[in-house]
């Protein structure tokens, strides 16, 4: 007897060999949770499965890599948190289109463990920032600058620490996607969370705000005027006020200076990168 093709076994579970994949051999070392993640994510990452594709079944999943249907369900679960797939209830698992927040929610975490606080949090955005608006300084398009002008715009007339806090954010966050860095953009977006309650805790300080705010038009005027040493210079000073005005606070967990402000203002069920990503399409879309 002939083995069957890719074609006709795709009509038998209604997938095609793209989505599906060669079957693993009995004798195959059993697949781990990671083994798993790492294929189902390199299929993502290569282009085989493209956004918006649905993923085969739970059943269709454990069938190909011989796994047990819990443990594909606990990977999706996983890709989720990642950003990589979107699980809808009752329809299955999809591809989602790669965005830049997804770097926020598997860093975050681990920067926490770790214990960072507020010094190193200035010190990396200082490395980061100052690079990042060079670039934005010789790179910005024209709808960069007006997204970033209507971001500090909103920033000077907000009326609430709230919004102040969403424009803040949403101003650094465009001045590293004006550098056109997809690398340095990821890596701004993996430490937003903690940027965004450091900014709540500056801006409920009068003499940070008093001392800080200025440079953001500084910086502007340097991306604009295109001008990358005025810029790097002028996020390096900007950044530097909080060592001047933060005292103790430079030394504490960031989680412990930030948890009542954002229980206040948003509870305790908080998505972080939702509200950010809302932020800083606000301006881009306006």
């Amino acid at each position: 007897m002939t083995a069957s093709s890719d074609e006709d076994r795709s009509v038998d579970d209604g997938t095609s060999a793209a989505t599906r994949g060669p079957r693993h051999a009995a004798a195959d070392p059993p697949i781990t949770r990671a083994g798993l993640a790492a294929m189902l994510t390199r299929e993502l990452l290569d282009g085989t499965l493209l956004p918006g594709t649905m993923l085969p079944s739970e059943r269709q999943l454990a069938e190909r890599f011989q796994v047990s249907r819990p443990l594909v369900r606990e990977v999706l679960r996983e890709m989720q948190e990642r950003g990589l797939v979107e699980v809808v209830p009752g329809r299955g698992a999809f591809v989602t289109a790669p965005g830049v927040m997804a770097g926020m929610r598997p860093m975050d975490a681990i920067y926490r463990r770790r214990s960072a606080t507020p010094r190193h949090l200035v010190y990396a955005r200082t490395m980061l920032e100052e690079q990042a608006a060079g670039l934005a300084a010789t790179s910005a398009t024209a709808e960069d600058l007006a997204a970033l002008e209507r971001a500090l715009t909103s920033f000077d007339d907000a009326s609430s620490l709230l919004e102040r806090a969403r424009s803040d954010i949403a101003f650094h966050f465009l001045i590293t996607r004006a550098s056109h860095n997809p690398v340095i953009e990821t890596m701004f977006a993996s430490i937003a969370g903690m940027v965004f309650e450091l900014m709540l805790r500056s801006l409920d300080d009068p003499e940070t705000v008093r001392l800080g705010a200025p440079h953001h038009h500084a910086l502007f005027t340097a991306i604009r005027e295109r001008d990358p040493e005025a810029a790097a210079q002028a996020a390096h000073d900007h950044l530097q006020v909080a060592e001047r005005t933060y005292g103790q606070d430079m030394d504490e967990l960031l989680d412990t200076i930030a948890r009542d402000r954002l229980e206040r203002f948003f509870g305790q069920t908080i998505n972080l990168d939702e509200v950010i990503g809302a932020a800083v399409d606000e301006f881009i879309r306006a």
